[in-house]
């Protein structure tokens, strides 16, 4: 489906299709959409971006579409080495603190800061950062892209009809009753309960050969 036939479906069902729950609806299936996103469930959502390491300079800036990042790694470095750690706040804080504010070597850890800001640590040196990078030695990042900057067109390939009950779920589940919609029991639990049932529906093996039981004959 795509963004604008998720909000017809949503509006259809809350049988409101005024311009004003249509933009209050795209408001918050943006959010619904971002949070199923951050749990790995909208693989169609995914991006890569890589960059070249700059010997001495710890940040780098993100691009605004950047709504999750899962996973950051250079493949030169090799499997663990290669693939860094994400450290919140305190934790990068006080690696800076241990180590030094100017340490430089190989990264290991980063951090998102200020939503669009990648920080490293420790600071590459030069050997971890060559001039003149091969793709191999170069900073890659997988991400999950931000609903909201997504075209009305673009389509979400995950979300099916039978999702729609659990994204109307959601949008309460989040707060959007504070938008004067009416409210619904129990939205936070069946907004959960559906998106198990999306985990379920992407673990599906949907080109898998029916299975035929076995019998013996004769």
């Amino acid at each position: 489906m795509t963004k604008n036939q998720i909000i017809d479906r949503c509006a259809e069902l809350l049988q409101d299709d005024s311009g004003p729950m249509r933009i209050m609806l795209g408001h918050w299936i943006d959010i619904v959409l971002n949070d199923i996103a951050s749990r790995g469930l909208l693989k169609t959502l995914k991006r890569e971006e890589s960059t070249s390491l700059v010997a001495g300079q710890r940040q780098y800036n993100l691009p605004e579409d950047t709504d999750h990042i899962y996973k950051v790694f250079v493949p030169a470095w090799g499997d663990p080495q290669g693939v860094m750690t994400k450290k919140d706040e305190e934790e990068f804080l006080a690696l800076m603190f241990s180590d030094g504010f100017s340490y430089s070597a190989r990264p290991h850890s980063y951090n998102i800061f200020s939503q669009y800001t990648l920080r490293l640590h420790p600071i590459p040196n030069s050997d971890n950062a060559p001039a003149a990078p091969t793709d191999l030695q170069k900073l890659y990042i997988w991400k999950y892209a931000d609903v909201s900057t997504l075209a009305d067109d673009a389509p979400i390939e995950e979300i099916k009809i039978k999702h729609i009950p659990t994204l109307i779920a959601g949008v309460f589940a989040m707060g959007a009753h504070f938008d004067s919609i009416t409210s619904i029991p129990n939205a936070e639990m069946k907004y959960q309960r559906g998106v198990n049932r999306i985990v379920g529906d992407t673990n599906l093996m949907l080109d898998k050969p029916t299975q035929v039981p076995f019998r013996e004959l004769g």
